[in-house]
């Protein structure tokens, strides 16, 4: 049996952190010194898991130093980010330190990895990714097949959970938003005020009583789509993301893995992707769990097929997808990296 380990761990956007937070509650049943240090949405979301954590957001660097050197790490976990995120200020500090990376999802593989420039100076001894897709577009990207390792995403086993349908109304549409704009510019020919301003238009084409919730993400600026609302759109007020999913009839968005939670919930679910340049940054559109559209035309002729209550396309099964013990499988990853503690 494995002796306890010293582990840390990070996260800053709410993709890797919802993918590590059961990694980090199995260890620390089995008994290991966990310490977590993070930003951003990461904090509240480690909060709503019972998992304690360190706020480092205004933290200077000689602190955030002290404090990873206080927890005397023998291996880093971490969920990705894009961009100078917490997780890579980390990993400069503990270069001889093993790590894990667990992938979230199957876009921007190497910027994920990479500060600015898209270098993979920032590459970890070990990467857990969702499926074999995400393992042969990295490997085409680039990365060494020897660091990357099938494991799952243990968010998938869990983020349906409190996500139900017997307060489901038909009526109600909900627009999951996701900062594109900020996050990557014109990289994918589209961005969340194109295809809110498309789908107000589709929705107005709707009949009575037909209406459309705005859910904003995270890093969205509270009053950022206040110039579209009024008539029959306004702003979701519910508390919760699992709330939201359950009142809708209907879920719409561009790529957000939102989309996945939903239609492995039973939703109905779009993916609107207008104008896309490049390679679809939504897996499961390929996969067919879930459904792109291209065009207005196609979003206002799916809108009218919803309306008129035709069923929609049968989607794969998400256990099929992704089998059950992906939590499990990472802790083995970073057994076969850690050596018991003496």
């Amino acid at each position: 049996m494995n002796s306890p380990k010293r582990i840390l761990w990070s996260a800053n956007d709410p993709g890797g952190m919802n993918a590590i937070a059961p990694v980090i509650r199995a260890l620390i049943a089995r008994g290991d010194e966990v310490v977590g240090i993070t930003t951003g949405p990461a904090v509240a979301i480690a909060a709503q898991n019972g998992i304690a954590v360190q706020d480092a957001s205004a933290c200077p660097e000689e602190v955030l130093r002290g404090k990873v050197e206080a927890a005397r790490s023998q291996v880093f976990l971490a969920g990705s980010s894009v961009g100078d995120s917490i997780d890579k200020k980390i990993f400069r500090l503990i270069p001889q330190v093993p790590s894990v990376y667990v992938l979230d999802f199957w876009s921007n593989y190497r910027m994920r990895f990479s500060a600015g420039e898209e270098d993979l100076g920032y590459l970890p001894t070990a990467i857990c990714v969702i499926d074999e897709l995400a393992r042969r577009e990295m490997l085409a990207a680039g990365f060494d097949g020897r660091r990357l390792h099938v494991t799952g995403n243990p968010h998938t086993e869990h983020f349906t959970e409190g996500i139900t349908h017997d307060r489901e109304n038909a009526d109600e549409i909900v627009f999951i938003s996701q900062p594109v704009r900020e996050v990557d510019g014109e990289k994918y020919g589209f961005d969340e005020y194109l295809v809110l301003e498309h789908l107000a238009r589709a929705v107005q084409k709707m009949p009575e009583p037909f209406y459309l919730h705005i859910r904003l993400h995270p890093k969205d600026e509270p009053h950022k789509f206040d110039g579209h609302l009024g008539g029959r759109i306004s702003m979701f007020t519910a508390s919760s993301l699992e709330e939201s999913l359950s009142t809708a009839g209907l879920v719409v968005g561009m790529f957000s893995p939102v989309l996945i939670q939903a239609a492995a919930a039973g939703k109905q679910v779009l993916s609107y992707e207008p104008g896309l340049k490049g390679e679809d940054p939504l897996a499961t559109n390929r996969l067919g769990l879930t459904k792109k559209l291209a065009t207005e035309t196609e979003l206002e002729d799916a809108l009218r097929a919803y309306a008129a209550g035709e069923p929609p396309p049968a989607t794969l099964d998400v256990s099929v997808l992704w089998p059950k013990g992906a939590a499990e499988r990472i802790v083995r990853v970073i057994d076969s990296l850690v050596s018991p503690r003496e």
